[in-house]
């Protein structure tokens, strides 16, 4: 069994005043107990997280925190996203494009289905119908 982690899941377990900080952290803690299988990111998620962790708390300091946990834990696997990976991630875009993906999204179901993994980790319904997900706010 697989799970690839997206964006929403890492921020909010960082930030303890971002809505489903609560969900993210007893989600991800079961993730690293084993309950969804081998742990995935891809640098795309990497570098929308630290982003948008800058971009909300105007803190650099909060960023590179984030983005060292992300780069040194041996829990999550990083996958780079490959030229081969970002044509598959361009065609997603196109072909889901009434899903409201961004590209980083459209990437995360590209390496998801190219990889022949399991689900995504995400707070967004997006991804519905499209890969399976597991939603932080319904794990309890």
């Amino acid at each position: 069994m697989t799970v690839l982690v997206d964006t929403g899941v890492f921020y909010a377990h960082h930030d303890r005043d971002a809505e489903g900080h609560e969900d993210a952290k007893l989600t991800l803690t079961r993730a690293l107990q084993g309950e969804y299988g081998e742990i995935y990111t891809t640098d795309y998620v990497y570098d929308e997280t630290v982003t948008l962790t800058r971009a909300r708390t105007g803190s650099y300091e909060a960023a590179r925190k984030v983005g060292d946990r992300l780069r040194e834990t041996s829990a999550i696997k990083m996958v780079n996203v490959s030229e081969e990976m970002f044509e598959a991630s361009v065609e997603r875009f196109h072909r889901y494009r009434d899903h409201g993906f961004s590209f980083t999204d459209a990437a995360t179901v590209a390496v998801v289905e190219e990889m022949d993994q399991d689900q995504v980790m995400s707070f967004d319904d997006d991804f519905d119908g499209v890969v399976d997900r597991v939603d932080p706010t319904e794990v309890r």
